[in-house]
């Protein structure tokens, strides 16, 4: 098989993780994009108006919800040496097998995730009844989607995340990546609290005046960080025996 990247070998790649997604993932997605039913109801049972404010940071939770959980239950068995047999001989180069797990758990799950939890929390909006008063819009600056850049860099960055733990654990891969990033979390908060690491911090972030400069220094780190993680990714995809 050619190793450089065909466009029609993608497109049957993409095609054959399509019937996967649905099949492997299409009930959890489901649940989630329809979470929104049970705030309404919430705020139906208790009398209580919820302001789309929280309703959008709701939808946010499910996103990260389901970006978390995507990589698992697609290509769970991508990564073992017996089960994974089955992705090794797909028809297509590592590339183009890395690309379409990108597209589906970086792209289209919070693409889907998102406009449908929307639409179901606007059909709630619609009913005369309950505690959904106004519609969420997702590009409102009071809301948590108001930056609609740096939220996708976000989710990007939570994606690389877990598919490359996807690639590195055997089992309980979920669980054991978000345990992973928890700790190094609680290791770099301890690192920062280190008085002269603060107070450099300090100094530097005294040093930028305006606050979009900082915003942009954010998105860099995370497109940098995004990066290294996907290569990682691709890296032992390209290098996985079976």
């Amino acid at each position: 098989m050619n190793n450089k990247f065909d466009l029609k070998r993608f497109k049957q790649v993409i095609a054959e993780d399509w019937r996967l997604y649905f099949r492997r993932f299409g009930i959890t997605l489901i649940v989630w994009t329809c979470l929104p039913i049970l705030l309404w109801i919430t705020s139906l049972v208790f009398e209580v108006e919820i302001d789309p404010g929280p309703r959008a940071g709701f939808i946010a939770a499910f996103i990260f919800a389901t970006v978390m959980t995507v990589p698992a239950h697609m290509y769970g068995k991508a990564n073992l040496s017996r089960e994974g047999i089955s992705f090794a001989m797909l028809p297509a180069t590592n590339s183009e097998k890395f690309l379409s797990m990108v597209l589906y758990c970086s792209i289209l799950t919070p693409v889907f995730c998102g406009l449908g939890a929307w639409l179901v929390d606007s059909l709630m909006t619609i009913l005369p009844f309950g505690g959904f008063k106004e519609f969420v819009n997702p590009f409102s600056v009071d809301h948590l989607f108001h930056n609609f850049l740096f939220a996708a860099m976000v989710f990007f960055t939570e994606s690389a995340l877990f598919m490359l733990g996807n690639m590195i654990f055997k089992k309980r891969k979920t669980g054991k990546t978000f345990a992973w990033i928890l700790l190094i979390l609680f290791v770099l908060t301890l690192i920062i609290q280190i008085d002269f690491i603060w107070n450099g911090l300090d100094h530097f972030m005294s040093q930028i005046a305006r606050p979009i400069i900082v915003y942009w220094l954010g998105i860099a780190f995370l497109l940098v960080l995004t990066t290294c993680l996907n290569l990682l990714t691709y890296r032992r995809i390209k290098n996985q025996k079976y």
